[in-house]
Order: C-alpha cells, then sequence, then structure tokens
C-alpha cells in the first residue's frame, strides 16, 4: 500500500511546497487528489479505534509541510462542528456519501471557551467530490451516509490541535488530534 502512495506524495509534497510559498494553488492539491483518491479505499480499518466516536483516522504521510490521512466512517456517525487548527483543508470522498453541516463563527474568539456559530447551509458529497477550508471561521461537521463513507483528507500543514464547537451550549474545546493508525514509512 505505502508503495503506491510515496511517489504520488512526493509529488503532492512539491505542490504544496509551491502552495505555502505563495507560487502554488489548490488546484495542485485537487488534481492531486482526484489522482490518488481511489488509494484510499484498499487502506484496511484499524483495528483498535474509539467506538464512540463512529471513525477512525489513519496516517499515511507526515511532514512539516502536511499530513496526509484516510478516515474510515461508520454509517450514521459524525463529527464534532471543527475548524482545523488554521490549517488549510482538503479531504476527497472516496467511497460512499457524506454529508457536510457548514457553519459560520460570529465571535472573534479563536480560544476555548465561548463561541457563537451559526449553521450556514447544509451539502452532501458524493463519492469523487471534494472539499477545501482555508480558514477557521468556516466550520463544518461531516456526517457519514448510509453504508459508511471512505475520505482521503490532506492538511497543509499538520494538525496538531484544533477546536470543536457546542452549538447550544456556545462553547469552543481545544483538541488535540490523534490516530487510530499509523502507516507511514
Amino acid at each position: 500500500m505505502l508503495e503506491t502512495i510515496q511517489r504520488p506524495v512526493a509529488e503532492l509534497s512539491q505542490s504544496l511546497s509551491r502552495l505555502r510559498a505563495g507560487d502554488g494553488s489548490t488546484a495542485e492539491v485537487v488534481q492531486w487528489l482526484r489522482a490518488v483518491n481511489s488509494i484510499a479505499s484498499t487502506v484496511p480499518v484499524p483495528a483498535m479505534c474509539d467506538p464512540h466516536r463512529g471513525y477512525s483516522r489513519t496516517l499515511l504521510h507526515k511532514s512539516d509541510l502536511f499530513e496526509i490521512l484516510v478516515l474510515h466512517w461508520t454509517a450514521g456517525c459524525a463529527s464534532a462542528i471543527h475548524d482545523h487548527g488554521g490549517a488549510h483543508c482538503w479531504f476527497a470522498v472516496s467511497q460512499g456519501t457524506m454529508k457536510i453541516e457548514n457553519y459560520l463563527r460570529y465571535d472573534a474568539g479563536n480560544v476555548p471557551g465561548f463561541a457563537r456559530i451559526g449553521l450556514e447551509g447544509r451539502e452532501e458529497l458524493d463519492s469523487g467530490a471534494i472539499d477545501y477550508r482555508q480558514d477557521d471561521v468556516h466550520l463544518h461537521r461531516c456526517v457519514a451516509g448510509d453504508g459508511g463513507v471512505t475520505t482521503l483528507h490532506v492538511y497543509a500543514r499538520p494538525i496538531e490541535r484544533f477546536h470543536t464547537f457546542d452549538e447550544r451550549a456556545q462553547r469552543c474545546f481545544d483538541v488535540t488530534s490523534t490516530y487510530d493508525a499509523i502507516m507511514s514509512a
């Protein structure tokens, strides 16, 4: 599996280097995701993962510039409403259908505590669709469709910490990023 992704990862690394230097574009990352999206469905679901969360996170590659993950989602499970810790985030739906609830953060805060957010809209992403987030004002919650979902994620700069949100309580929480499996060399 790793051999299959090593060359595409090297190409993506060059694209992300240009993007960070201001010379690249998100189009390069989207092109990469489209080219290798089918690889995600070959990554096995980790044996050990939090059954209460409903999805697993497998690290495929991590460098100072970016990280690549495959997420396996059980049918109907949902992520918390979240930002991406200041990182650029792209993800492609490799298998299944993902429902996205988009939220907008209305307060100026970027720290845990009070947070005023509101639902901005909903969309449905079918297999092959790509989502992109570039700031921590536009938040989302991902909800897996029937039959489960597999997604391939690229974060331009690895996400060490990010925020989750409770819309009803108007609270924001600081969270540390974790992996259920690591397949990188």
